[in-house]
């Protein structure tokens, strides 16, 4: 028994797995069929062994864990994200709570570390995220959908499960952008039932999870989620799209931070945008051309 919590200390899931086969093999020569065959489900999502399954290679943590998180650039203080009042409001209270967590602690409650962040694409939401990273000195990860979501029955789950359980001892942002992914509206008659699996894997780990740093979920399509799903975050903030005057504010931070002089015209054309990041792409656009010129 000493060995198998040794493997698994070292993460070394081959032999884990090995000697825990062997260890139901023990169970089944002493007659202990049912404790044999609970040990042996435990192994297998599902309870059952899927052919081609490679459970070793299924609970990978360390492969997991490096394919399935990318780490995104702080670049970014709150400060310069440009929001709503309200929204800002209600992000300096998270900050708050998060430096203020061992003296809510002391009161029995816990910071508010799940949140959603819904509207447009290239609207603020993930900028708005890595600035929450800044602001709290934590590493911001954002998931890797084509690492989590497995070909197996039940794997995805379980990758849903390592990357929860990181969160929980790991300080960090862990932000999942486009959440639809994992989390869109059940009993759809053209999807397939793992599908709807998924959905109640995502939110039994939200519910469950208490995360040492942030989760930030994201989506350009709210209609399209479960609506269970919603309840599962602490706090849920739109992101419209941006008026004129926030895009005007948003340009002239660009244009100052490229120490470059834009041209009326590029003002003029990056403030009628539809978003910031398109807004950016113009500014950027301009700023290369200016750089190549020898400007």
């Amino acid at each position: 028994m000493s060995r198998l919590f040794r493997a698994v200390a070292a993460r070394d899931w081959v032999t884990a797995t090995d000697l825990a086969r062997t260890i139901a093999a023990d169970e089944e020569r002493f007659g202990h069929h049912s404790a044999a065959q609970s040990l042996r489900g435990s192994l297998n999502p599902n309870g059952r062994h899927d052919k081609g399954w490679d459970w070793a290679q299924v609970v990978n943590q360390p492969s997991l864990l490096t394919s399935a998180l990318a780490e995104m650039d702080r670049g970014f203080r709150l400060e310069e994200v440009v929001l709503c009042p309200q929204a800002r409001s209600d992000l300096h209270d998270i900050l708050q709570e998060y430096r203020k967590r061992d003296l809510l602690r002391k009161h029995g409650l816990l910071h508010r570390g799940k949140l959603m962040f819904h509207g447009p694409p290239g609207c603020g939401k993930s900028m708005a995220a890595r600035a929450l990273g800044a602001e709290l000195s934590l590493p911001t990860y954002v998931v890797r959908f084509d690492a989590v979501i497995g070909a197996y029955l039940g794997q995805t789950a379980i990758h849903l499960r390592e990357l929860f359980r990181y969160a929980e001892r790991t300080p960090c942002v862990l932000v999942f952008d486009e959440i639809d992914a994992l989390g869109k509206k059940r009993g759809s008659p053209l999807d397939v039932g793992e599908l709807d699996r998924i959905v109640i894997s995502m939110m039994q780990e939200l519910e469950h999870c208490q995360a040492r740093g942030l989760i930030v979920a994201t989506t350009n399509l709210a209609v399209n989620l479960d609506i269970a799903l919603w309840r599962r975050f602490d706090l849920c903030l739109e992101f419209p799209r941006p008026n004129r005057a926030q895009l005007r504010s948003y340009v002239s931070r660009l244009a100052a931070r490229s120490r470059f002089r834009l041209p009326r015209e590029v003002r003029k054309t990056a403030v009628s945008a539809r978003s910031f990041a398109d807004a950016e792409k113009i500014v950027q656009g301009a700023v290369r051309r200016k750089v190549l010129q020898g400007g």
